[in-house]
């Protein structure tokens, strides 16, 4: 049964301003990483169910590592979003937490499927504020990728999440990948159940996400 995180009613402004301020020690600290540097980039992924994986052989964050060389720590649980909080301690703030202790350069926050079914969208702004605030303010560069789908016309209550998440990561100077435009996926890439992407799916995702982050990093 999923439980949702009981977020105070803060600033919103407040902690935004707070988040661009560490904005510049993520940017500063990445950017002392030079094409000489041949240790490969230390990613964790932040995420719910599809980067868990449900029935899968493989996830992407395992097969973006292989494909890239990077070294990806998946910190993903089901059940799990901004605001919904899986079996308890699986929302992505406290993935963040965990992340943070592996001392990546990227915190790479996937997903928010699991908070489609919220009626109102503010505990999920606050939710994102608070997972990315913690990692800039940690002087680790953070992107956001929002929740996908897998056929059009995509429902209301994901692109409501995907709008909210898009506006709390513009407002806090994080790049944010919009998967719903187009849609990372198709529906034969999904099981039958329609539960989550197969390993076919997977694929897919590993391949649009790291094209993405590979673009962010090397601004």
């Amino acid at each position: 049964m999923k439980r949702l995180v009981t977020l105070p009613r803060i600033s919103v402004a407040v902690v935004v301003v707070i988040v661009l301020i560490g904005a510049l020690v993520a940017t500063s600290a990445l950017a002392t990483r030079s094409d000489a540097d041949r240790s490969p980039l230390r990613v964790a992924v932040v995420g719910d169910d599809w980067s868990a994986g449900f029935h899968n052989r493989v996830v992407w964050p395992t097969l973006m590592a292989e494909r890239t060389g990077w070294s990806v720590a998946n910190f993903a649980l089901p059940g799990s979003g901004y605001v919904a909080d899986g079996q308890g301690g699986h929302a992505f703030t406290y993935q963040v937490d965990r992340a943070l202790r592996d001392d990546p350069e990227v915190v790479l926050i996937v997903g928010g499927l699991a908070d489609t079914g919220l009626p109102e969208t503010y505990a999920i702004s606050v939710g994102a504020i608070d997972a990315i605030n913690k990692s800039i303010l940690a002087g680790r560069r953070t992107l956001v990728v929002g929740p996908s789908w897998f056929e059009s016309p995509v429902p209301e209550s994901v692109i409501r999440v995907s709008d909210a998440l898009r506006s709390t990561a513009e407002q806090a100077g994080v790049p944010y990948f919009d998967a719903l435009d187009p849609p990372l996926l198709t529906r034969d890439r999904m099981w039958p159940d329609l539960s989550g992407p197969t390993d076919a799916g997977q694929s897919e995702l590993a391949d649009g996400i790291a094209t993405w982050v590979r673009t962010e990093v090397s601004r």
